[in-house]
């Protein structure tokens, strides 16, 4: 691979990340480009990884934005120890981004806005799961659905239709990650890989995370 990553050029890591994701979404050619894994700790240390949808990339405050149950194991995990990590990586293309931070919950309004935006069927599921919860069977999954169904009065049929939209469930919403480390992977011959690691110091200001300085940046060797 001849591209390499030139230090001296990238100021906020955060233009990579969304510069990165949009030239792989743009190609169409590898299936939810916008999934990353999120990493969290329970009470006893140990951890937990899964893959989300990132939903929104904040360049100019540092924080990516992705969806959940807030009675969910990760969201319980994140109340206990709001510090998480993360991984981007679109192998097809040799790009990879880690990302260290501290999540909070996205603004009401923000959690609103997007949970409309979501399709009919989407927002039922919403209303009918009680994540990560155990559950008899699929019959009694899809049950709960049909009683979400019922709640909101509507059809089966209509799904397809989706011209009807339902309130955000209380127990619904986002998440920022504020972001106070990020590395920037770029694949290259030999497994000579090119790595650029920035930091930055951030300080929690009533619901934000308040940069204190500018992001530094070293490479690392491969």
């Amino acid at each position: 691979m001849s591209m390499e990553l030139n230090q001296s050029d990238i100021l906020n890591p955060m233009e990579v990340l969304n510069d990165w994701m949009k030239e792989v979404s743009e190609a169409e050619k590898q299936p939810n480009p916008n999934c990353f894994s999120i990493a969290t700790t329970n009470q006893e240390g140990s951890s937990n990884v899964r893959m989300v949808l990132c939903r929104e990339i904040n360049i100019v405050d540092g924080y990516v934005v992705f969806y959940s149950n807030y009675n969910s194991t990760k969201a319980i995990e994140l109340a206990y120890q709001p510090k998480c990590s993360g991984v981007f990586h679109w192998d097809n293309y040799g790009y990879q981004i880690r990302i260290k931070g501290y999540a909070l919950k996205s603004p009401h309004d923000e959690s609103d806005d997007y949970f409309l935006s979501r399709s009919l069927g989407s927002q039922v599921a919403a209303w009918a799961s009680e994540q990560s919860n155990s559950i008899g069977s699929r019959k009694d999954l899809e049950s709960q659905f049909d009683k979400a169904l019922k709640k909101f009065n509507i059809e089966r049929k209509q799904l397809a239709i989706n011209d009807k939209k339902l309130p955000r469930p209380p127990f619904w919403g986002g998440y920022r990650i504020w972001i106070h480390q990020i590395e920037i992977w770029l694949n290259q011959n030999n497994r000579f890989h090119d790595r650029l690691l920035f930091q930055r110091d951030l300080s929690l200001k009533g619901n934000a995370y308040i940069s204190t300085q500018g992001w530094t940046k070293k490479r690392l060797q491969p």
